[in-house]
């Protein structure tokens, strides 16, 4: 990555960061510069780590299946590259290396560069829960959900699922009265076609559509 550099022109951000020098410096034993570059040093030590172990994982994954590798266009490499390296969790770090697999697959025609960006948005238990999901395990679209709710508006923000609302009906008297309730979640097809990119290709063999 690039050098980041900031113009500070406001005068309220200058004196937050004169505020917080001090005390940056005797935490760090150096000056603020120094500290900054040190974790600046540090944070991509751990991310080329975690891209090392990720692509890593991603070229044994293609050994052992014999998979024919194809170029990968910029506009979902790049992303592949920089939001991977991010990753620590070992189970998504195995969920980076399928995708980066599965779009190398001269085989597989996997064209939507937001995945990347979609994984990146998703946390361990949430992945675990879509494949819940989509293997209709635990939650389907008959079925109210166990979900929790902010993890389903996740999912609906990501339109990987949708949430389905029941109404019953009640005619007490004239007037008709709606009883309305969040009903189940059902995988969308971007949801499907997300699940099985991240899936390793022999999982993949036996997926339902």
């Amino acid at each position: 990555m690039g050098n980041l550099k900031f113009d500070v022109t406001s005068t309220a951000i200058e004196k937050g960061i004169d505020l917080v020098a001090g005390f940056i410096e005797k935490l760090a034993g150096s000056s603020l510069e120094e500290a900054g570059l040190l974790l600046a040093d540090k944070i991509r030590i751990r991310r080329l780590k975690n891209q090392i172990k990720i692509f890593s994982d991603a070229k044994k994954i293609a050994e052992e299946s014999s998979i024919t590798l194809k170029q990968v266009n910029l506009k979902t490499l790049v992303p592949l590259l920089e939001l991977s390296s991010l990753e620590e969790d070992e189970t998504l770090q195995e969920k980076w290396a399928n995708l980066i697999v599965n779009f190398s697959d001269a085989s597989k025609n996997y064209e939507s560069s937001v995945f990347p960006f979609i994984l990146s948005q998703l946390s361990r238990q949430e992945v675990i829960e879509l494949e819940a999901i989509y293997e209709k395990k635990k939650w389907h679209s008959f079925t109210k959900p166990l979900l929790p709710a902010i993890h389903r508006a996740n999912f609906n923000r990501l339109g990987l699922t949708d949430s389905l609302i029941y109404t019953s009906q009640n005619k007490d008297s004239d007037d008709l009265v709606f009883d309305t309730f969040t009903g189940g979640v059902k995988i969308t097809a971007l949801g499907k076609e997300f699940v099985e990119c991240c899936r390793s290709k022999s999982n993949s063999a036996g997926n339902h559509q």
